[in-house]
């Protein structure tokens, strides 16, 4: 029998009705609450209706609020992401870390997307964009500088027209002629992220959905369901033994002569260097241990400029388990670090002001010297030494290199570098292992043919066991 005028709709089988410019309906939910739904047409609402009753019947989280991507992600980061530093689950630096790229590249693209409505076809075109078009971050950074140039250019020119202004005239004096342009060279373009900073935003990505999914804000994570951009690690860049040789004759009569020393001898991270203490190294014993790393940390923004503000920390969570550990120190090094210890002590008694922190390697005040300078002072040494500009990292590369070229054991040079696993060891210096393995192929083959030359036995008429004869050379 069909519904009569004053018939009413079952429990949960929900209800359109004309709302502002479009329609809307509403589903109880098995709580007690009712959802509302939202469309241009009556058959969308219904249709919309239908399935969440079909997600209700299958048991099925049914995700309806309106939370955009952008609102999810602020909460993540500065919800999720801080509870997990304070239960020691993710470090610090890498909170940062998401919490910069959030902000910089997924937010200002996909935040505008209503969560639940993210689709693959959004995350694929935003990993494109990001591919293919000039970063958005450096277009801003750019921005800012442009901005900051000018600022800096009126207030210059300001300064200079209240001098002039001063200045008493000479009768009949020349009036100046205009200004000479000196053309300015043409900015860089900026470039796209490499397929491995896309790769990176994409786990991001990944990782903040898939806490959406288990807090039931959603049903599945589309970030899974695409592809990211194919893993291409650059290859290791390291000095080769020329080049460290030009390096080390510069190095030696640098400052920090004990910093270089110990990053090449050792294959220390930057951090890891920097965080080094008196206390910690033995010179004696000729010993030091790893235990912890120098960092910048953000400590705020500046309302003035907007600029993040940055201190220095240290941190007893380096990058893995085995990071931490008792290294030898290479007589040369215990030597240069005798040396160092020497003129810091001298620096230390003729500083008005020194901040003893036991630090090893300092500013001329005793302060941890900043990451960012280290990366300065390393470019001006390369620049002394003549060879190509390379990272302080490479310093790493280098130091593993060597080795490999001089017939150390992979675990050996493994255990030196403190990776977990020898298979990351090989995986990170595979370029250098085949060269390596060509050489050794290419040694074993003139070993081989000095042996088959001086060993060859002259041929003599054998029978084969074949009912044949061999029969000599004449």
């Amino acid at each position: 029998m069909a519904a009569g005028k004053g018939s009413r709709r079952g429990n949960n089988e929900g209800s359109a009705y004309r709302y502002r410019n479009g329609w809307a309906g509403q589903v109880s939910m098995p709580d007690g609450t009712r959802t509302t739904v939202y469309g241009t047409t009556k058959e969308a609402v219904l249709d919309d209706i239908k399935k969440i009753r079909r997600a209700l019947d299958d048991g099925v989280p049914v995700v309806t609020t309106r939370m955009t991507v952008g609102e999810y992600l602020e909460q993540w980061v500065t919800v999720v992401l801080a509870s997990r530093v304070v239960a020691g689950t993710l470090a610090e630096s890498t909170a940062e870390s998401y919490e910069l790229l959030v902000r910089l590249h997924i937010i200002p693209v996909l935040g505008r997307h209503e969560l639940r409505k993210l689709s693959t076809a959004h995350v694929r075109q935003w990993m494109t964009a990001k591919l293919t078009e000039p970063s958005a971050a450096g277009l801003a950074a750019r921005r800012r500088q442009e901005e900051e140039k000018a600022r800096r250019a009126a207030e210059k020119e300001a300064r200079k027209h209240a001098a002039g202004a001063d200045r008493p005239q000479r009768p009949g004096g020349r009036k100046p002629g205009p200004p000479k342009r000196v053309p300015t060279p043409a900015p860089k373009p900026i470039r796209p992220l490499s397929a491995r900073s896309v790769r990176y935003l994409v786990t991001i990505l990944r990782l903040a959905l898939k806490d959406a999914v288990r807090e039931e804000l959603l049903v599945r994570n589309v970030a899974e369901l695409v592809q990211a951009p194919r893993k291409d690690d650059a290859p290791v860049r390291a000095l080769g033994e020329v080049d460290a040789g030009r390096v080390l004759a510069v190095a030696l009569v640098d400052r920090l002569a004990g910093l270089w020393m110990v990053m090449l001898a050792l294959g220390l991270r930057k951090g890891e260097a920097l965080g080094l203490r008196w206390d910690v190294i033995d010179l004696d014993a000729g010993t030091v241990e790893i235990r912890r790393k120098q960092r910048r940390r953000l400590v705020g923004v500046d309302p003035d400029t907007g600029r993040r503000r940055w201190e220095l920390v240290e941190d007893e969570q380096l990058k893995t388990k085995g990071s931490k550990a008792t290294l030898a120190l290479p007589e040369m090094v215990v030597v240069v670090l005798r040396e160092h210890k020497a003129r810091q002590d001298a620096a230390k008694a003729a500083a008005p002001v020194w901040h003893d922190d036991g630090l090893v390697f300092t500013t001329s005040t005793g302060r941890g010297i900043q990451p960012r300078n280290v990366n300065r002072w390393w470019d001006t040494v390369c620049a002394d030494a003549g060879v190509h500009r390379t990272r302080v990292h490479d310093l790493r590369h280098t130091s593993a290199t060597l080795l490999f070229r001089a017939g150390v054991d992979l675990n050996e040079i493994r255990a030196l570098l403190r990776h977990t696993r020898i298979a990351t060891t090989a995986d990170i210096y595979i370029d250098v292992l085949e060269d390596i393995r060509r050489g050794t192929a290419a040694s074993m083959d003139t070993i081989l043919g000095r042996l088959a030359s001086s060993t060859r036995p002259a041929v003599t008429e054998r029978d084969d066991g074949r009912g044949g004869a061999e029969v000599p050379e004449g």
